[in-house]
């Protein structure tokens, strides 16, 4: 039987309510949104690059304490506050995931207070 295993990787911001920063099940990993926060769990605010990459060098470590890497991410979701922010997130976001980028969706939403979201699923 497959067990779950829930991932809070040291080194990245605590979950700010009732979930898991990770769940892995069996060699795939679901990983809750990340936004731009050091890892006390503070905010980071900077420029819209800036806090992507914050959101992306997270992602990397939660991936990295699972044991799995960027090249293994199947799929992320990209939640932005502006649509306008499309080109900036992208020119950071090509660099993270310059080969063989992963499916993506991208989104628009005013809910939560970070600039910019994301989740994702990564093979283990």
């Amino acid at each position: 039987m497959i067990r779950k295993e829930v991932i809070n990787p040291k080194g990245t911001p605590p979950p700010s309510g009732p979930y898991s920063r990770a769940v892995r099940l069996g060699n795939i990993l679901y990983i809750s949104g990340i936004s731009s926060r050091s890892p006390d769990g503070n905010p980071v605010r900077g420029t819209l690059e800036e806090e992507t990459a914050n959101v992306l060098d997270n992602l990397e470590r939660t991936l990295k304490e699972a044991g799995s890497d960027l090249g293994k991410v199947l799929k992320v979701t990209v939640i932005l506050n502006d649509p306008d922010d499309w080109d900036k997130m992208n020119t950071v976001y090509r660099k993270y995931f310059s080969k063989e980028p992963p499916a993506r969706t991208t989104f628009q939403s005013n809910i939560a207070p970070a600039r910019v979201e994301m989740d994702a699923i990564a093979h283990v």
